[in-house]
């Protein structure tokens, strides 16, 4: 039984079992995603903190390095409390991304 994991350089998800990852045809090391997922995973944690706490200002966005839309929060006041919402609930199961593209989650993607 394979479980997913993500590519250690195109971030998409892809079977622990891959040894060449679909999407961008790189060769994936099982060892490095592993622990790639596991860096993301506590990435996560502290994105959902920063963003439940400074989230209507943006942080979290200048944080991961997403500045544009950063400034737009903080000058919008988190869209208005909607966009911080948004961006909560996508940490939370795990659809943010940083600017690299890396999803930052607080479950753990296996």
């Amino acid at each position: 039984m394979s479980i997913n994991v993500f590519c250690r350089y195109c971030g998409q998800q892809i079977s622990d079992m891959d040894l060449v990852c679909p999407h961008c045809n790189s060769k994936q090391n099982s060892t490095a995603v592993s622990n790639a997922n596991s860096r993301k995973n506590s990435e996560g944690v502290v994105a959902f903190i920063v963003c439940f706490f400074f989230g209507v200002f943006g942080v979290h966005r200048f944080i991961y390095g997403k500045i544009g839309t950063g400034i737009l929060m903080l000058v919008t006041l988190g869209g208005f409390g909607i966009w911080w919402l948004i961006d909560l609930i996508r940490i939370a199961i795990g659809h943010f991304t940083d600017s690299k593209g890396n999803h930052l989650s607080l479950i753990h993607n296996h």
